[in-house]
């Protein structure tokens, strides 16, 4: 079974300390104001914890032990993880959930796509996923589904991000060529 404290680590190096970079979308609350990311929780993800647009300081007082208590929360068992028998396969699934909301969902995609399977695609891990996933070859689910997340950020069409987003998928098994 995946744990979450295997996954934290590879997370917590994928995401840094406090920036606050006018050209990130998630930087920015519902204001309008540019406010900034830290650890990795955008703006507009804490407004919904803290129920109010956040503020610069409310984003730069986000503890490191908070925002890995919100990834465990939020992400890794809202979307059922540690159901997931491939540390790997839950890892970039998470990870892609994390960095753009869609990872169930492409988790889905990849599985009926690659693999036969019928699943509904409702952006949510649930019993079939979980069946699903656990039922085909780790790796090549990890090879095809870093492919997608790939060619998800180059759709895209954010040059300014995608060579950080390529990298990103190293530390989850994929290698794929940046922009020379």
């Amino acid at each position: 079974m995946a744990i979450f404290s295997a996954y934290l680590p590879l997370l917590q190096q994928v995401e840094g300390g406090f920036q606050k970079n006018p050209e990130d979308p998630g930087n920015y609350n519902s204001r309008g104001e540019l406010v900034g990311t830290n650890y990795g929780i955008s703006a507009r993800f804490y407004e919904g914890i803290i129920n109010r647009p956040p503020s610069e300081a409310d984003i730069r007082n986000i503890f490191k032990s908070q925002a890995a208590s919100l990834y465990r929360q939020k992400f890794w068992n809202k979307q059922n993880a540690n159901q997931i028998l491939s540390q790997p396969m839950a890892n970039t699934v998470i990870d892609h959930h994390v960095n753009s909301g869609r990872g169930a969902k492409l988790a889905q995609q990849t599985l009926n796509r690659h693999f036969g399977f019928n699943l509904g695609v409702d952006n949510q891990i649930g019993p079939n996923t979980i069946n699903a996933l656990n039922s085909v070859n780790e790796s090549r689910f990890v090879e095809l589904y870093n492919e997608a997340r790939a060619n998800y950020y180059r759709e895209i069409g954010n040059a300014t991000f995608l060579d950080g987003w390529l990298t990103r998928l190293e530390k989850f098994g994929g290698t794929f060529k940046k922009k020379t």
